[in-house]
């Protein structure tokens, strides 16, 4: 099998068809497009994420946090917990492990979340460090929460630029393969992005700002002014656009040249010959809303850049606009560029 996430073919035949049928106190699994799962617990709602790390090397810990934190930031809602597992290599040293452990207790301490257990042991079965996190967050009878789907009409806002993770990987732990085609300035800036990866900030304000309808679900939680939320992980803006629609029903057409990426991404996706819209994001946050406008003012009065970039449609079509102003099939995800380096 190909290296990467499976097609969303393969995991909805492997995976999602197989498994059994959810009890009346989940109110949704995660699936193809949804990271999370939603739980009934009393009047509130908890919601919660896994993911793994698999190609973070040395910063393998600070990335565990982040990307199951930004999952639960992607429902509007802050993480409160987390737990850790470490799986080693033999040929880790224990200076390697408590190395992870220093950098996720950074982070979490940073982000306000606890570590609350996990597992760590030495395994012959990998040859790399991976560390699965799995994060939840409770939401308060009361509060607002997003509608769960795009809807036709929704524009599709980017916060911060595209990139972001996958810059910083290739620099942190593949810079032999880049130094002398870019510039040591872009390197080094680079190397700062892993203090970009959160998203926690702009989901949980976009996630406290109720919709300006008013309106109010049958459980007593309003509805916040954005649909959907989704973090750009593995398979980059392309990805997360198409997991989007495809979640929601719906179509969506993306403009390629609204895409906001800084000239290092750029500087350093070229050296590889990478496709930036195709390359793991994680600190942007992708947001589906009907008041785009009141979005991104509220997002940039608390200091977090974000623009439209797309539309969501009810032709069900997945299309993007090209840079010389022609509309392309939206390819559905594959493997991120990340794993060509």
């Amino acid at each position: 099998m190909n290296i990467g996430k499976l097609t969303d073919e393969q995991l909805e035949d492997l995976v999602l068809s197989r498994l059994p049928k959810l009890s009346e106190n989940t109110l949704s699994g995660a699936g193809i497009g949804a990271d999370c799962a939603w739980v009934k617990v009393g009047e509130n709602l908890m919601v919660t994420s896994s993911d793994p790390i698999t190609a973070g090397g040395a910063k393998a810990g600070t990335l565990a946090i982040h990307v199951s934190c930004n999952d639960i930031a992607a429902c509007g809602i802050h993480p409160t917990g987390i737990l850790i597992v470490i799986i080693a290599p033999p040929s880790a040293s224990e200076e390697d492990i408590k190395d992870i452990v220093v950098q996720a207790s950074d982070e979490a301490k940073a982000l306000g979340v606890d570590i609350v257990g996990g597992h760590t042991e030495v395994s012959g079965a990998v040859n790399n460090f991976i560390v699965i996190s799995t994060a939840y967050g409770i939401a308060a009878k009361g509060c607002s929460v997003p509608l769960g789907k795009a809807m036709p009409g929704d524009k599709l806002i980017l916060t911060k630029t595209a990139a972001i993770e996958g810059t910083y990987i290739v620099a942190n732990e593949h810079a032999d393969k880049i130094r002398g085609k870019v510039s040591e300035e872009h390197i080094t800036e680079a190397l700062g992005y892993s203090e970009l990866i959160s998203v926690v900030k702009e989901g949980s304000l976009c996630g406290k700002l109720k919709s300006s309808t008013g309106k109010v679900r049958e459980d007593g939680f309003f509805y916040s002014a954005v649909d959907l939320m989704h973090d750009v992980t593995e398979g980059g803006v392309f990805g997360a656009a198409f997991e989007m629609a495809d979640f929601s029903n719906c179509g969506v057409v993306l403009d390629k040249s609204k895409v906001p990426f800084t000239e290092c991404s750029r500087a350093i996706c070229s050296a590889l010959d990478l496709d930036p819209f195709r390359l793991i994001s994680s600190g942007a946050l992708m947001i589906a809303t009907p008041e785009a406008d009141r979005i991104i003012s509220n997002l940039k009065l608390n200091g977090v850049e974000a623009c439209v970039i797309g539309e969501f449609t009810d032709s069900g079509r997945k299309e993007y606009i090209d840079l010389d102003g022609k509309i392309k099939i939206l390819p559905p995800p594959a493997a991120d560029e990340i794993y060509k380096v």
